[in-house]
């Protein structure tokens, strides 16, 4: 019995030893790891406002910002105005209005945390996630999302369809 309770000490005091080692060779090799990446470069505020400044003029279309009031102005004189009976009536008003607003929302999110981001310093580049998200956010709300609301409210007045080929 004695010898079964001196195997098993030995054992945890063996493990023991063995997690330290290992958590000290851990360590000394995330320490290499950090300082073996290069330093990214960190701006100053007004160097970080004039590169969100830059960065935001070449992602965004230049169409985006008038058809982001066309919307907001569009919600308010109809979609407010509407009854609940009027709203029911018309299928897939709520779920293209609701694709519209979680998009436009997307649109501020992204864009106040890349110039979060830009202001503490940060280089942010084209190929950030975020960046790219808010580009597709963009798009998505501006050539799909609102033309479709409206040819659900308006149907005489939706978007004609655009063949690339003829631009």
């Amino acid at each position: 019995m004695n010898s079964i309770f001196y195997s098993v000490i030995t054992l945890l005091l063996l493990t023991g030893g063995v997690l330290v080692l290992m958590r000290g060779a851990n360590k000394n090799r995330s320490n290499e790891e950090l300082t073996s990446y290069p330093k990214l470069e960190t701006l100053s505020k007004e160097e970080g406002e004039d590169h969100f400044s830059a960065l935001m003029n070449s992602i965004t279309p230049v169409w985006y910002w008038r058809v982001n009031h066309e919307y907001i102005d569009f919600i308010h004189s109809t979609i407010k105005r509407m009854t609940m009976v009027e709203l029911n009536e018309t299928p897939g008003l709520f779920d293209a209005q609701r694709r519209c607003s979680d998009l436009n929302s997307a649109v501020y999110k992204y864009y106040d945390n890349i110039k979060k981001r830009c202001l503490s310093g940060e280089k942010v580049p084209h190929a950030d996630l975020d960046v790219l998200n808010l580009r597709q956010c963009f798009r998505e709300f501006s050539l799909e999302a609102y033309p479709a609301l409206v040819a659900l409210v308006w149907p005489e007045l939706q978007r004609p369809p655009i063949n690339a080929e003829e631009i």
